[in-house]
């Protein structure tokens, strides 16, 4: 959502890998964003359609249950964990408690940080878009401690 409202979402397109979500995450983001007029919702959607990030079905529902009774973790996160671990892959999720239930059962994670330092690996974005990237996006609401974002900034000049 935050790499829509900065303008970064539309490299998703070329980021090489498959990259997935859940139709949890599409209908919080892209149909009650739409009903409540956030711009970021029709970009999302666009994305979507292009088929960028591809929208999956969880087939695990053992799995998504088990996630679902913790009793702070959002559905679309326990979908998302469910997902990346159905297939193997990097739960993208900037939530602690979905970060730390990811840590135990052995999920791989990371987040919209994780998405800057991939683009400027890619040489899709310079490290001075990557903080002003963040900066604006803490300016939107996104939240993160004095130290997560120290070790952003960190993790951005050493990519």
């Amino acid at each position: 959502m935050y790499l829509a409202k900065v303008g970064l979402l539309r490299l998703m397109r070329d980021l090489p890998g498959e990259k997935l979500t859940t139709l949890g995450v599409k209908k919080e983001v892209v149909d009650e964003g739409k009903e409540v007029a956030a711009k970021d919702a029709l970009m999302v959607e666009r994305i979507l359609q292009e088929k960028a990030v591809k929208v999956e079905k969880i087939a695990d529902k053992k799995l998504f249950q088990i996630f679902s009774a913790i009793p702070e973790l959002h559905e679309t996160d326990a979908e998302v964990l469910t997902l990346a671990k159905e297939r193997d892959g990097i739960a993208i999720m900037d939530d602690k408690v979905a970060r730390e239930t990811a840590k135990i059962y052995g999920i791989e994670y990371g987040g919209t940080a994780l998405i800057l330092a991939l683009l400027i690996r890619h040489g899709m974005i310079t490290k001075e878009t990557a903080k002003s990237a963040l900066n604006d996006m803490i300016s939107l609401g996104w939240r993160c401690s004095a130290e997560e974002y120290s070790h952003i900034v960190k993790m951005i000049d050493e990519t």
